[in-house]
C-alpha cells in the first residue's frame, strides 16, 4: 500500500532549511494497521503529510497504493487524496455551519471537474452514520455533538469514498478513554474490511493496539521494520499512473466549474446573510447608477435633438451654379448649368438612403399679388416652384387647408399655399380657401386657387420672409416664367431620416456632384450641421460623464466585495485546507471563489437593475412636471442595458480574482492549522 524510499523534507527557517526527515525507507501492506509513534518534533506529523499527499516529496520517492505521486502535479495530488485517502484529524475538521450530512458528504462534491454527488452517494452517507451511531443526529451541527461523535463524523466522512487507505493523526488525542477506545475499535473493524489504517500517535498504548509499529525520533527511523522489507530507491516495481482528465476549451470548463459550485458558493453566502446583503447593497447602488445615468443621459440628448428636428435640423438645401471663374485650360467633360429633375435629383435617394423627402426650390421676387380689387406690393415677397414634399423638406406646416399632391405636379395645377401674413392681409375678409389669387412676376401674370395656408414662420433674413411666399407646383410655375434664373432648378430642398448625419450627408452629396461635374459646377449646402455637430458632441460629452460618474460608484461597490471576499478568505482558511485536503483542485478552489464574487454581483445587480429602471423612470415623470411639453414614456435603453450586464459580469470576476487567486495559492498544511 504504501512503499517510501529515501524520503527527506526540510522546511525554510531563515536563510538556513531545518530538515527534519533523513532519508526513510519503510513498506506498509496492504489491510496493515500500523502506527507512527515518537516524541513532538520527532518529524512523525511531516511523515504523515508526505504519505497523505498533503505535501509535496522534495527528496526520494514515495509510491501510494501503487502510484508515484512524487510525480503529481497539484490537481493530480487532489484527485489522488479524493479517491485513495481517507483523513482523520486530530481537530476533528468539520464544518462549523454544515450538518453532519453535509460535513460526511464534503469529500464526495469534489473534484468538482468530475464530481457529480446525487441520491446514492446521499444514502451512503446516510448508511454510514447509521452504522457509526449517528443515524439520529443527521441534522445536528458540529457544536451540538461531543467529542466521540464528531470524530465518528470525521471517520464517516473519510470513508464516503471507499478509500483504501486511512490515515488518522492522534485520532484519540482529544477524546476521554471511553470514546477513545470506541474509536479504535471502529478503525480496528475498519481493517477487517480490508482497508489499510495508518495512526500517528504519540501514546503507546494506541500504539500497542496496531500490528506494529514505526518509531520516528530526529526524523529517523530507530528500528528497523517487522513488516515487509524497504524498498531499494532504484526499485522497478511498475507503477499505476493516474488517468488525465480530459480537459475541454477552458471558457467551457470555466463555466461547468461554475455551474457546479454554485450549490457551495450559495450556501456560503447564505451562511452569512448580513454581510452578504451589505457588500450587495453597494453593486446594487452602483448598477443602479450605471443604467438609470447612462439611459438618462441618452434619453436627455435624444429628446434635445427631436427638439432641434422640430427646427429643421434634419433638412439642408443644396445649390448648384456654374463655376463662372473656371479657366480656359480647366478641362471639362460634362458641363453643368442646373439640375436635371430626372437625371440629377431623382436618383439621389437612391445613392443616400438617408434622404427622406427631396422637393426642387424655384425662385421669384418682386412679386405683385391682387385679390378682389386688393393690391399687395412688396419687395420681399417671393414665389416659390416646389413639389408635394415641400411640408417636411421646408419645415413648415398648415394652419387650414391641404398640401400638394402627384396629381398637382404631374399636371401642373394651378394651386398654391400662401402664408400666414398674405392670408391675413390680402384675404382677411373672407374664407382663404378656394379664392382665385392672382400673381404677377417677371411681367407675366398667373392665377392660382388658394388650397392651404401655411402657418407662421419667423426668419432672421431679411429678404427670406416665409410668411410672404407663395407657394405652387414647380411644374405649373416653370410653365410661366422664362427668366433663366428662376425657371431652371439650382436648389434642391431636401430632409433627412431622422438620426442622420445631416453634415456627413451634405458633404456626400456635394462629392457626388463634384465627381459628377468636375470643376463645371460650383456646389454648395446649407444646413444647421455645424450647430447640430457641435451641440451632438456636447450632448456626448455629457452623457460620458454621467456614465465614468455611474461606473466610479459601481467601481467603490466592487472594491466593497473583494474586501469582502479577502476577509472571508481570511476566516475561512481551515475550510479551505480541509477542502483541498479532501480533493479540491486549485482551480476549484478557485472557482469557488470567483462564482461567490460573481453570485453576489448577479444577485446585487439584478436587484440594481430592477432599481435603475424605476428611478430614471421616476426622474422622467418629473421632468414631465417642471417641462410641459416634455411627455412622459415607457423607456428602455439596451445598451444602458447591456453595459449594466457586461459591468456585473466584469465587476464580479475582477472583484473576486485577486481573493480566489490567494485562497488557491494557500499551502494545504498551513490553511489547515491555521488559529
Amino acid at each position: 500500500m504504501i512503499e517510501a524510499a529515501g524520503l527527506s523534507h526540510s522546511y525554510k527557517m531563515g536563510e538556513r532549511p531545518l530538515q527534519v526527515l533523513h532519508g526513510l525507507s519503510f513498506k506498509i501492506g496492504a489491510g496493515e494497521m500500523v502506527a507512527i509513534q515518537g516524541p513532538s518534533g520527532s518529524g512523525k506529523s511531516t511523515l504523515m503529510y508526505l504519505l497523505g499527499c498533503l505535501q509535496k516529496v522534495q527528496e526520494g520517492k514515495l509510491r501510494v497504493n501503487g502510484t508515484d505521486v512524487s510525480a503529481l502535479d497539484d490537481a493530480q495530488l487532489a484527485r489522488f487524496r479524493n479517491h485513495s485517502l481517507g483523513f482523520v484529524f486530530q481537530q476533528f475538521h468539520l464544518l462549523a455551519r454544515g450538518t453532519v450530512l453535509e460535513n460526511i458528504l464534503l469529500p464526495s462534491f469534489y473534484p468538482v471537474e468530475s464530481a457529480a454527488p446525487g441520491k446514492a452517494e446521499k444514502s451512503r452517507a446516510v448508511a454510514l452514520a447509521t452504522q457509526l451511531g449517528l443515524g439520529d443526529r443527521l441534522d445536528h451541527l458540529p457544536n451540538q455533538l461531543s467529542g466521540g461523535q464528531q470524530q465518528r463524523v470525521a471517520i464517516a466522512r473519510a470513508l464516503i469514498n471507499d478509500p483504501p487507505l486511512i490515515l488518522a493523526d492522534e485520532p484519540t488525542g482529544n477524546l476521554d478513554s471511553q470514546s477513545s477506545a470506541q474509536i479504535l475499535d471502529l478503525l480496528r473493524s475498519l481493517q477487517r474490511e480490508g482497508r489499510t489504517i495508518l495512526i500517528i500517535t504519540h501514546d503507546p498504548e494506541v500504539a500497542a493496539r496496531c500490528d506494529r509499529v514505526l518509531h520516528v525520533r530526529d526524523g529517523k527511523l530507530t528500528d528497523a521494520p517487522s513488516g515487509p522489507e524497504a524498498i531499494s530507491p532504484h526499485s522497478k516495481k511498475e507503477e499505476r499512473k493516474m488517468p488525465g482528465a480530459r480537459r475541454p476549451l477552458p471558457l467551457i470548463a470555466w463555466l461547468r466549474l461554475m455551474l457546479r459550485q454554485m450549490p457551495l458558493a450559495w450556501d456560503s453566502l447564505n451562511r452569512n446573510r448580513a454581510r452578504s446583503a451589505l457588500t450587495m447593497l453597494g453593486i446594487t447602488i452602483g448598477i443602479a447608477a450605471v443604467l438609470s445615468m447612462v439611459t438618462l443621459g441618452q434619453f436627455t440628448k435624444r429628446k434635445i435633438l427631436e427638439s432641434y428636428a422640430d427646427l429643421g435640423i434634419n433638412n439642408l438645401t443644396f445649390e448648384g451654379y456654374p463655376n463662372w471663374r473656371l479657366k480656359a485650360t480647366d478641362a471639362v467633360t460634362v458641363p453643368f448649368r442646373f439640375f436635371s429633375w430626372e437625371k440629377d435629383v431623382v436618383p439621389l435617394p437612391r445613392i443616400f438612403p438617408q434622404i427622406k423627402a427631396i422637393s426642387p426650390a424655384l425662385h421669384s421676387w418682386g412679386l405683385k399679388l391682387t385679390f378682389a380689387g386688393k393690391t399687395m406690393d412688396k419687395d420681399n415677397m417671393m414665389a416659390m416652384g416646389v413639389n408635394e414634399n415641400v411640408l417636411p423638406t421646408f419645415n413648415r406646416t398648415l394652419e387650414v387647408g391641404r398640401s400638394f399632391s402627384s396629381y398637382h405636379i404631374a399636371n401642373a395645377s394651378p394651386v398654391c399655399l400662401v402664408g400666414r401674413d398674405i392670408a391675413t392681409e390680402l384675404l382677411a375678409n373672407t374664407i382663404p380657401l378656394g379664392q382665385i389669387l392672382k400673381v404677377e412676376m417677371n411681367n407675366k401674370t398667373l392665377a392660382c386657387r388658394v388650397i392651404g395656408v401655411l402657418k407662421h414662420a419667423g426668419s432672421k433674413s431679411e429678404w427670406f420672409k416665409p410668411d410672404l411666399q407663395v407657394l405652387m407646383p414647380y411644374t405649373y410655375f416653370r410653365s410661366y416664367v422664362d427668366n433663366y434664373w428662376s425657371s431652371e432648378i439650382h436648389n434642391v430642398n431636401i430632409q433627412l431620416q431622422p438620426g442622420s448625419d445631416v453634415e456627413k450627408v451634405g458633404s456626400g452629396i456635394r462629392a457626388f456632384f463634384e465627381r459628377k461635374y468636375g470643376k463645371a459646377g460650383h456646389f454648395s449646402v446649407n444646413t444647421d450641421s455645424v450647430l447640430v455637430s457641435q451641440m451632438k458632441k456636447f450632448l456626448s460629452l455629457f452623457s460620458l460623464l454621467l456614465t465614468v460618474i455611474a461606473l466610479v460608484s459601481l467601481g467603490v461597490g466592487g472594491m466593497g466585495i473583494t474586501n469582502m471576499m479577502l476577509v472571508s478568505v481570511s476566516e475561512r482558511l481551515r475550510e479551505i485546507g480541509l477542502r483541498k485536503a479532501l480533493g479540491a483542485s486549485p482551480a476549484s478552489i478557485r472557482t469557488l471563489f470567483l462564482t461567490e464574487a460573481i453570485l453576489i454581483c448577479s444577485l446585487g445587480g439584478g436587484i440594481g437593475i430592477l432599481l435603475g429602471f424605476g428611478t430614471y423612470h421616476l426622474a422622467i415623470y418629473g421632468a414631465t412636471k417642471l417641462v410641459p411639453k416634455l411627455e412622459f414614456a415607457w423607456t428602455m435603453d439596451w445598451s444602458a442595458l447591456g453595459l449594466s450586464v457586461a459591468s456585473i459580469a466584469l465587476v464580479g470576476v475582477l472583484s473576486g480574482l485577486f481573493p480566489a487567486l490567494k485562497a488557491e495559492k494557500l499551502e494545504v498544511i498551513e490553511a489547515i492549522r491555521s488559529e
